[in-house]
């Protein structure tokens, strides 16, 4: 008998021991899907759109060609800036010259220290002409290299909002060319309540769940400080970013849900 309830409490206590050191569910909650982040694609410079070469839903990557500016006015700038540089080199190498004479005349006592001064007050308003056209010049050669606009970031074309042979001008209003989506990674956003949001931390880990099955690994990237509601009711809004193939094919605004990491009773 004695052996039989020995029996029975270390049973009772290896099932004890077995709900006691089994993993807590992690809280899985609805969320959105997102772009990782949007980019407003603009015109850093007036012109007219010469070239178009992407349509919305294009994925791009880092740096490739979106829209080209007509460039033949600042071609031409350009050289006329070379131009006039070249004369005012020669401009300033005749001022050392005429400096150089009057040091040695002077030197002779052939002339008086103001001439001498004068000849040096030239050659310094010569290399002040020469600095500002290589300014000049410098900054028509940065307008011809963003006459080519590229896109900021690896992702996907969401719009195209002008057309060939538009005029667009950033003085006028900000010349919103296209819209971008960051594609890795991307967001899932949901709301959670103040003491879920006190516990979570930027870099935990999180899951994210489609509704076709798929999940992706992922993490906290941000938790908010203020309450709203974006769909999910009043709470602190929660993105995770996570990394998903190109095969998925994700688009903004799809339903998911995210998993977070749970914590254990004490």
């Amino acid at each position: 008998m004695g052996a039989s309830r020995s029996l029975i409490l270390a049973a009772a206590l290896t099932g004890l021991g077995l709900v006691l050191t089994q993993p807590v569910a992690a809280d899985e909650r609805e969320a959105r899907i997102d772009w990782g982040q949007r980019y407003t694609v603009s015109a850093p410079l007036a012109g007219i759109v010469r070239e178009i070469s992407i349509q919305p839903g294009d994925r791009v990557t880092e740096g490739q060609t979106l829209f080209t500016l007509d460039t033949r006015r600042l071609r031409a700038d350009a050289r006329a800036g070379e131009a006039e540089r070249e004369r005012l080199h020669l401009e300033l190498a005749e001022a050392d010259r005429e400096v150089e004479r009057a040091e040695e005349l002077y030197d002779r006592t052939l002339i008086a220290l103001r001439e001498l001064e004068l000849s040096r007050i030239q050659r310094a308003m010569a290399a002040a002409r020469l600095a500002r056209a290589d300014a000049e010049l410098q900054k028509t050669r940065v307008d011809l290299e963003d006459s080519v606009v590229r896109a900021p970031a690896a992702g996907r074309i969401l719009s195209v909002t002008v057309s060939m042979g538009e005029a667009v001008s950033p003085a006028l209003a900000p010349a919103v060319l296209a819209v971008l989506g960051s594609t890795d990674p991307m967001r899932a956003e949901t709301t959670v309540d103040a003491d879920t949001a006190g516990r979570l931390q930027p870099g935990q880990p999180a899951r994210v769940r489609l509704d076709t099955g798929e999940a992706f690994d992922g993490s906290v990237a941000s938790v908010g400080w203020q309450v709203e509601d974006i769909g999910f009711g009043d709470g602190y809004r929660l993105a995770v970013h996570f990394s998903a193939p190109e095969t998925a094919r994700l688009r903004a605004g799809q339903s998911a849900r995210v998993s977070l990491p749970a914590v254990a009773d004490e």
